[in-house]
């Protein structure tokens, strides 16, 4: 204070201090230079720790900063980097959880992919799992199991199936020929898994049949493939369809059961 007028403050006194450090604060955000405003209401916090509008002003600042480091980081990625960056930790977790031994090939894998099962998985080249822009792509994941030893699942060169495919052989065996295109939600089965006499329900007898699907066939979404099933290259199957019966080459089929609708 200055004694010769006590009610006059001195540049000393920390009120008035940090007056002034509040006023040079707010003209440095004024232009532009935040870092140096957010360093002033530190040290303003520094001497005085219950200063509401230092606290106020610097937790405005540090938020503007976060956004901005995000759009920094969100700028200097592609979206495929974006996406690959969030899949990646879920594609090694079900890598690691696969437990077939015989896996052959190296598959496209853009959703996870669980291959379980004592059977056989054979991959063709470029098979892709998974695909971005359709919904589940981050929760969701594709189901391969060759479930018993002899089971073969085989997939042709190319063969593409979108997100929560469900493919599992109990024996008889499941075969996708080249260039065949899956939606998202399929299921395809090689057996009943339990017997259809009530009596026999638990422990009776499996019936199986191999299920072999051409050359370029488009599955559309939700569709269930069932045991015995044959579908000709170049076919499509409408979407939700349930095939319980062999589909031949070339036509359009849908329905419940599946039913040839037209040719192409």
């Amino acid at each position: 204070m200055n004694r010769e007028n006590p009610t006059q403050h001195s540049t000393d006194d920390p009120p008035f201090v940090v007056t002034r450090a509040l006023t040079i604060a707010a003209e440095h955000r004024s232009a532009g230079r935040d870092a140096a405003a957010e360093l002033l209401y530190e040290q303003v916090l520094e001497a005085a720790p219950g200063n509401t509008e230092a606290r106020d002003e610097l937790a405005t600042l540090r938020r503007g900063t976060a956004r901005s480091l995000g759009r920094r980081v969100a700028n200097r990625l592609t979206l495929p980097a974006l996406e690959a960056l969030a899949q990646r930790p879920r594609i090694w977790k079900y890598r690691a959880l696969s437990s077939c031994a015989s896996v052959h090939g190296k598959p496209v894998v853009l959703q996870p992919v669980l291959f379980v099962g004592s059977g056989e998985i054979v991959l063709g080249d470029r098979v892709q799992f998974g695909w971005s822009r359709s919904p589940l792509f981050y929760t969701g994941y594709c189901y391969v199991e060759a479930a018993r030893p002899g089971a073969v699942i085989e997939l042709g060169d190319r063969a593409e199936f979108n997100n929560n495919l469900m493919l599992k052989a109990d024996g008889a065996g499941i075969r996708i020929g080249a260039d065949a295109l899956f939606g998202a939600h399929i299921e395809v089965f090689d057996s009943n898994f339990h017997d259809l006499d009530p009596r026999r329900r638990h422990g009776g007898e499996v019936r199986m049949a191999p299920v072999d699907i051409g050359a370029n066939v488009f599955v559309g979404m939700g569709v269930r493939i069932l045991k015995g099933v044959t579908i000709g290259a170049d076919s499509v199957i409408g979407a939700g369809s349930v095939v319980a019966s062999s589909i031949p080459a070339g036509v359009i089929a849908a329905g419940n059961p599946a039913r040839v609708v037209r040719e192409l």
